[in-house]
């Protein structure tokens, strides 16, 4: 596994059915340089990934975005195709409470 410090864009959830199927998911918008190296592409994007559940999500949208987080990566390959996976992630920047003072955002997600 790997951890590395990501600009967090935003997140999606949803719980519900659909087709008679339960469904909770989530998922986390994390900024990524886009692929310069071919002189055709310059800047940055938000790659999307699966963050499992929409409860891992719920622990992170109290943040303002975009903010800084340590991210844990899982890589994993089939032998043809190698994916990256989120399986933490850990905020650290400072996000208001309800009642208004400033709590460190990895306590509000813990």
């Amino acid at each position: 596994m790997a951890i590395e410090k990501c600009k967090v864009t935003g997140v999606k959830f949803f719980t519900g059915t659909i087709d008679g199927k339960k469904i909770d998911s989530g998922k986390i918008f994390i900024e990524e340089q886009l692929d310069f190296t071919t002189g055709r592409a310059k800047g940055y994007a938000s790659q999307e990934y699966s963050l499992g559940s929409a409860d891992a999500v719920q622990a992170l949208i109290h943040n303002p975005f975009p903010f800084v987080a340590e991210v844990e990566f899982l890589r994993v390959t089939n032998g043809d195709t190698t994916k990256n996976i989120v399986v933490g992630v850990k905020p650290l920047e400072l996000a208001p409470n309800q009642d208004g003072s400033k709590k460190s955002a990895a306590a509000h997600a813990a």
